[in-house]
């Protein structure tokens, strides 16, 4: 599963014909290989699950609030299971896939996701309740799932790709490409962009030929592109002892009981980075000490 990697990944925001759109170019190489070691994924999973951490990855970059997050949820029916990705500012994501050893024989994404089910996108501003919406999966390619969502649920018509490479040697290259177009972008701005659907397709190749820097000037130097600010993504869970204890304590006193009574204890797996967190008996009694106090 190893594979030679140059250096850390990248997300670059540029302002596109004179501010009538967006653009937002990741390179998610290092993060997607990082999933790939955390779940021991197959290849196929982690092409599919790669995909979405890496649109996880590009809209969690683009909220503001440090505490805001959006989460990404895709169940298709197909034998992957459910897939899962939460993006945070910074570019910082987590996620899993419910069958990570999965293989399709022949590497199809769409039928090893399946489209028979829903995208749902929880976005948690970290200030009021999340907002939750939810689309119909169009193909269980992910990219076109996501645009489905941002152009019906958002309103937001947007171009997205998204892919992963993958060798016998491991994934080579990951990353992608959003394009938005602003309010009151004209006519002539929206047909330049639409023009560009074909180019933009090939944004993992030009990534793996050139790096993310050449390869925004030559899949966007038509646009006018005015780089803007730029992170450095990141695979990593922020679970923690202290959270999981907050968790236990939700349960209530009686609940905390009965798993000291019937298990010793309690353990909490982490779905995101597999982490385990063991509580003796003694350390439940201690949490039900602390909800007294």
């Amino acid at each position: 599963m190893s594979t030679v990697l140059r250096g850390k990944d990248t997300i670059l925001h540029f302002s596109l014909l004179e501010g009538q759109a967006r653009a937002v170019l990741i390179d998610s190489t290092r993060l997607c290989v990082t999933a790939r070691r955390t779940h021991r994924l197959s290849d196929t999973a982690s092409v599919a699950l790669g995909r979405l951490l890496t649109g996880a990855a590009i809209m969690g970059d683009m909220l503001k609030n440090d505490r805001a997050s959006v989460t990404m949820t895709v169940k298709g029916g197909g034998p992957l299971g459910a897939l899962v990705a939460v993006g945070m500012p910074g570019g910082i994501v987590k996620g899993y896939v419910d069958k990570p050893r999965y293989e399709d024989p022949d590497g199809n994404i769409g039928r090893a996701v399946g489209s028979d089910g829903m995208l749902t996108v929880v976005r948690d501003s970290g200030m009021r309740e999340p907002y939750a919406g939810q689309t119909a999966l169009v193909s269980g390619e992910i990219a076109e799932d996501i645009c489905s969502y941002l152009a019906i649920s958002e309103q937001t018509p947007s171009l997205l790709s998204l892919g992963v490479h993958v060798t016998e040697k491991g994934i080579s290259c990951a990353g992608g490409l959003l394009v938005q177009m602003l309010p009151g972008a004209g006519e002539a701005a929206i047909q330049s962009v639409e023009m560009s659907t074909g180019l933009f397709a090939g944004v993992v190749s030009e990534i793996e030929k050139w790096g993310p820097e050449e390869a925004a000037v030559q899949l966007l130097s038509h646009l006018e592109p005015v780089e803007l600010e730029r992170s450095i993504p990141e695979y990593r869970c922020d679970c923690s002892r202290e959270r999981v204890e907050r968790a236990l304590i939700s349960l209530g006193e009686a609940e905390l009981r009965d798993m000291i009574d019937t298990q010793h204890g309690a353990v909490a797996n982490c779905h995101f980075c597999r982490r385990r967190h063991r509580f003796s008996a003694e350390d439940l009694e201690k949490l039900i000490e602390s909800m007294k106090q």
